[in-house]
């Protein structure tokens, strides 16, 4: 597989980047539709990132710095060695309270133990905050789907896991160093962990052996049958996590949406002959989608989806004493982050405004205004009031937008 190179300028449509911009930054904006159409779930992607884009990121010095200033331990911060438990000895609990456990690090255990091969983990490193949460929500938003990315550093040659497949996407990320990734292809196309059949063995030998190098990035579908080793350097990288919904997860999502119908209700007549069985279950089927626009379904459970994931909160201090805060003309607002679409309402005064899949329906004026939030830019109280054909419940508007965790103050 050819690492393609980073490219001055990166152009593709409008649309797809508007779409997807985080996915873009990963794989190029200039190939961002040919990873659409012929990678994503299908096949590997490898690609040489932009200078700096790593870096950006994560690096040692962060690292050491989330050690030091976090108290990380099992199972989130973790050692491995040829698939087995490493930090035996590494990580001692100090106290334990109701809900966790506080680790203390026994640094030269930790050091003798990578030294002698093992590989240091941290989990949802994205956690910590900065430019890697931002690409994980960025990502979860695109896909409404779950983001997480976790930490590798290791020194020597073995490996930290055996072969094995993923149940979501990777984008593997080498931020220092170099690592040796076993490519050996899928022997189930899309497998899940919650599946009925396990019998897909890997391949006895890989097809296809690659040394990343710092600032490479590699993408491997779900299911694809892999393993890192080091080759003696220190090599730091991150795995960002994707795990997208499945025709699995629809089908579940609609036969909650089904009970509506009675045939769903029922109780089924096993009493019965097949045949008849086999007819109250066709009327249920028939139920589940009567009289139903796909591209509907495909919106509603888009929006339970976005609905469902989970978001960090953004405090919009000290505005919560009344129902109508006493903003400043130059107050600035911004959107929260979640997925935000904008569609046209059943009346021309009107448009829907759905974030983080809840929709509201807002005044047609409003739309210039709300349309430059969703490009990330910052308006004020004032500009919101000067679109809204009710400017004197502009106040008691955006207190409840805040309160919702829609809105949210920005810096002046």
């Amino acid at each position: 597989m050819e690492r393609t190179a980073a490219t001055p300028t990166e152009q593709t449509a409008l649309t797809s980047l508007q779409a997807f911009p985080h996915l873009a930054s990963l794989v190029g904006a200039d190939r961002l539709e040919a990873f659409l159409s012929r990678s994503l779930g299908k096949e590997p992607f490898r690609r040489r990132l932009p200078e700096g884009l790593g870096s950006s990121l994560f690096g040692w010095d962060r690292l050491n710095a989330a050690l030091a200033q976090h108290r990380l331990g099992p199972p989130r911060l973790k050692l491995e060695k040829n698939a087995k438990d490493a930090g035996k000895g590494v990580f001692r609990a100090r106290a334990s309270g109701r809900n966790n456990t506080i680790y203390d690090v026994d640094l030269p255990r930790l050091y003798e133990q990578l030294r002698d091969g093992a590989t240091l983990i941290l989990d949802a490193v994205n956690e910590l905050g900065g430019a890697l949460q931002m690409l994980c929500d960025g990502l979860a938003n695109e896909f409404s789907a779950a983001s997480q990315t976790n930490l590798y550093a290791c020194w020597g040659t073995s490996q930290g896991f055996d072969v094995h497949w993923d149940d979501h996407d990777v984008f593997v990320i080498q931020l220092e160093g170099t690592k040796r990734w076993s490519l050996y292809g899928v022997t189930r196309r899309a497998p899940l962990r919650k599946d009925f059949s396990h019998d897909h063995l890997r391949p006895a030998e890989p097809h296809e052996d690659i040394v990343l190098e710092a600032g490479d990035m590699l993408y491997l579908p779900r299911g694809y049958w892999h393993a890192a080793s080091g080759l003696g350097v220190p090599s730091l990288h991150l795995t960002v996590g994707l795990t997208r919904k499945t025709g699995h997860d629809f089908l579940a999502w609609l036969s909650d949406q089904a009970l509506a119908h009675d045939a769903v209700r029922a109780d089924l007549p096993l009493e019965s002959d097949d045949a008849t069985l086999g007819n109250h279950i066709a009327a249920i089927l028939a139920s589940a989608v009567s009289n139903t626009d796909p591209a509907d379904l495909g919106r509603r459970f888009r929006r339970h989806a976005e609905a469902r994931r989970n978001h960090r909160p953004q405090p919009s201090f000290p505005c919560i004493a009344q129902a109508a805060f006493a903003f400043e003309p130059t107050t600035r607002i911004v959107l929260s982050r979640g997925a935000i679409h904008l569609r046209a309402a059943s009346q021309p005064s009107a448009f829907i405004l759905s974030h983080r899949g809840i929709e509201y329906t807002l005044a047609s004026s409003l739309r210039p205004v709300i349309t430059a939030m969703t490009e990330g830019k910052a308006v004020t109280y004032g500009d919101l009031a000067q679109a809204s054909p009710s400017p004197s419940e502009m106040s008691a508007f955006v207190t409840d937008m805040i309160a919702r965790g829609v809105f949210v103050l920005a810096p002046p």
